[in-house]
């Protein structure tokens, strides 16, 4: 019952009907970048982390099922923006993941991020660029004991461009992704997932005001088991 809880708490606010963004890839209905769904606000974010905190917390003092079983993570992913401007961003992830519970699990990996941009008023020394960066995720299962299971995830993390990002923005931004997907167990308890949903980069006009990047795409995960 408590995977249900937790998935009901995370997605719930996805009923809100928007109207549909002009993104060259859709977005999820109910994970438009303009809703509080997806990592695009600082409130959001918080509210993440704190629900991450406490998931966390009442596996580990109140339900007890840990799993805690630990993996090497990778994905690979590519996402897009608007027509007008960035266009394609590809990511490559590695780190380790901690499996707390059956419907709980959180992430710490090492990211690299290239991207390309197709705006017509810009030079073509700014049409490419490549960066690196830290991330955290956080995943919800749904059916977290089956060989198969529906998930959501959310990412946080820091990123640094050697090029600003984009290319009228800043070298340094959060990272953040909010998706959806799907996970497959394998026999020897290692873990394939597919993912969609939303991307963001954003400094949160902390230093300097900053046009951020909200993007539409997919990651194909893995995770192997450590002996």
């Amino acid at each position: 019952m408590k995977n249900y809880i937790f998935f009901i708490l995370l997605v719930l606010v996805s009923l809100k009907i928007n109207a549909q963004s002009k993104n060259d890839w859709p977005h999820i209905p109910g994970f438009d970048p303009t809703l509080h769904t997806t990592l695009t606000n600082r409130s959001t974010l918080i509210g993440v982390l704190g629900i991450a905190a406490l998931s966390y917390s009442l596996e580990e003092l109140i339900f007890k099922n840990h799993e805690n079983l630990n993996f090497y993570s990778a994905r690979v992913g590519m996402n897009n923006e608007y027509a007008f401007g960035l266009r394609n961003v590809w990511h490559q992830n590695i780190g380790v993941e901690h499996r707390v519970a059956s419907w709980f699990s959180i992430s710490a990996e090492f990211n690299i991020q290239e991207w390309q941009d197709q705006s017509p008023l810009i030079e073509k020394n700014q049409r490419f660029g490549f960066g690196v960066g830290l991330m955290t995720y956080y995943r919800w299962y749904l059916f977290g004991k089956k060989r198969l299971s529906p998930f959501i995830e959310y990412g946080t993390g820091l990123f640094t461009g050697f090029e600003k990002f984009p290319y009228n923005g800043t070298n340094f931004t959060f990272n953040n992704s909010t998706q959806l997907g799907l996970e497959y167990s394998l026999k020897n308890k290692s873990k394939l997932r597919l993912s969609y949903g939303n991307f963001n980069q954003t400094n949160y006009n902390i230093l300097e005001s900053n046009p951020a990047y909200n993007g539409n795409g997919f990651s194909i995960g893995y995770s192997l088991k450590m002996k």
